[in-house]
């Protein structure tokens, strides 16, 4: 195994570790409530960590020794803080922080055995930068692209360098004296740590900048206050359920929903209540719908559903349901007052002739008209 010299692969990860905590602080104003302060800082002690061992021997111990793995420890507990922040999770704080006072303590009592105190390092390092994989591969679910596996598997390669620095430690054939002294195991644990934090600096970046790109995505698509889809996505659905009823001759159908005299519930209960119904009324479609329809705000009060291969007499039965779900379901303001809510729907089905998009939804539109000059919490036809 090829020698290489310890303290010039030291310097490099402080190099490595500046610009770092360089790029992460550059963008973490944009990312903060992401984890991105939190590893911008970690990043910034653990410069300050190797600057202090690359300075050992010229300067107390007491500062290179004690206060360097103190500071060390700290950095892996803030980005385990920032990887917290972003799955929006919260473990117990103990299993973050504990190795923080253990390495002040232990490392302080210590100070005169060099060989303990890198095994007691390889010990917690390995720990904390487990940790962080573990928080992080156990709520994938919570991340978006593959920003999160480069993080997982730098961090597993990080603790994997300095498990093997404590075997070789305790082995006592490495020859490990001090931080700065050059062997094989020293050189693969420092040269695998320079290029996992390069790793680790790219996967959180591209971690955050996936989900920035989800959000993106799904304010594209999605209505901010229902979670429904929007008015343009539920349109771009529509245009794509006609185009397949043309080629296949099935069925699809639509209901425009519309709640009574909302305005008079914005006046009377206020905005937060007008809204609090919205939320709760796209919650109840959602329930009642079939998972391949589909349903979106299409403004103000007013929702569309498209339901694919679905007859007329299939979506005049749901409709039918609709108002009387309504009407029975208990609404109220945010203070606990009744509210009574009904709701009118027109129906309109595409089953034989080819419609184009503007004809269907005008047809639906006239249905739901109807109902309302029909004396409303109805159900009319197009």
């Amino acid at each position: 195994m090829i020698d290489l010299h310890t303290p010039t692969l030291l310097l490099v990860i402080l190099v490595v570790s500046f610009t770092l905590s360089a790029t992460l602080a550059s963008v973490a104003r944009r990312f903060k409530r992401d984890g991105m302060m939190y590893w911008a800082w970690g990043f910034v002690l653990h410069t300050l960590t190797y600057v202090l061992f690359v300075l050992r021997g010229h300067i107390s111990d007491l500062v290179s020794v004690v206060l360097a793995n103190t500071l060390l420890a700290i950095s892996f507990a803030l980005i385990s803080e920032g990887v917290q922040q972003f799955l929006q999770v919260r473990w117990p704080r103990w299993l973050v922080w504990a190795p923080v006072p253990l390495v002040a303590v232990l490392f302080f009592v210590l100070l005169g055995h060099a060989q303990t105190r890198i095994i007691l390092s390889g010990v917690i390092i390995a720990w904390q930068c487990g940790l962080i994989a573990w928080q992080l591969g156990s709520q994938l679910d919570k991340t978006t692209g593959r920003g999160a596996y480069f993080v997982i598997g730098s961090f597993l390669a990080i603790s994997a360098a300095f498990v093997l620095r404590t075997v070789g430690a305790l082995s006592g054939e490495a020859g490990i004296g001090s931080i700065n002294t050059s062997n094989p195991v020293q050189s693969a644990t420092f040269l695998f740590v320079s290029v996992a934090l390069m790793m680790v600096c790219q996967g959180l970046v591209l971690m955050t900048n996936e989900r920035a790109d989800e959000r993106n995505r799904l304010l594209a698509m999605q209505d901010e206050l229902t979670g429904l889809s929007n008015r343009r996505f539920i349109m771009e659905a529509l245009a794509i359920q006609l185009a397949q009823a043309r080629r296949s001759g099935k069925p699809v159908s639509i209901l425009m929903l519309d709640v009574d005299h909302f305005k008079s519930i914005n006046d009377t209960y206020g905005h937060l209540t007008g809204d609090r119904v919205l939320r709760h009324l796209a919650a109840g479609l959602r329930n009642r719908l079939r998972e391949q329809d589909m349903a979106g705000r299409w403004g103000g009060e007013e929702f569309l559903v498209v339901l694919p291969d679905t007859d007329a007499m299939g979506a005049v039965a749901l409709a039918d349901h609709l108002p009387a779900d309504v009407e029975s379901a208990g609404w109220s303001t945010l203070d606990g007052r009744s509210i009574s809510l009904t709701v009118s729907i027109g129906v309109h089905t595409c089953d034989s002739a080819p419609e184009v998009l503007d004809t269907v939804i005008s047809a639906a539109d006239e249905a739901l008209y109807r109902a309302k000059q029909a004396g409303r919490n109805r159900v009319e036809q197009g």
